[in-house]
């Protein structure tokens, strides 16, 4: 899936609007292909991209592989829930609901992420937005 500067921008307002209503902060990491375990790269990416230096450890991370159709999510030790994967569900039913991974489809899994966030890390974000909300790839 290649990202244009548009798909890169919707994909900004929708991890801005996840994130509104709860303590929890999302990354999103986009690449063709997985070579190895998806949620052994989602851990490694989530210390690469910073998620783990949220105050409170509410970071997250989406990892999705396009072309291989593998996703994952890594959370911090802040989200209730977040070391197990049937947390997720809803994230990956969002990104299984269609058979081509395309930019509505990421939208709405990155929508179906900050429902379960509100759960997961409810309470006022104190401390605002601690990282950024473009898309890695």
């Amino acid at each position: 899936m290649k990202l244009t500067t548009d798909d890169r921008a919707r994909l900004a307002r929708a991890i801005k609007d996840a994130e509104a209503g709860h303590r929890g902060e999302i990354v999103v990491h986009i690449e063709p292909r997985l070579f190895g375990n998806a949620l052994k790269r989602a851990a490694k990416l989530y210390a690469e991209k910073g998620a783990d230096k949220t105050k409170e450890h509410t970071g997250v991370l989406l990892y999705i592989a396009s072309e291989s159709k593998t996703a994952a999510v890594w959370a911090g030790k802040g989200v209730t829930g977040g070391g197990d994967q049937v947390t997720w569900k809803p994230v990956f039913a969002a990104l299984k609901a269609s058979p081509v991974l395309t930019i509505d489809v990421v939208e709405k899994a990155i929508a179906a992420l900050g429902t379960v966030l509100t759960h997961a890390c409810a309470g006022a974000d104190v401390h605002g937005n601690e990282l950024d909300d473009g898309v890695s790839a």
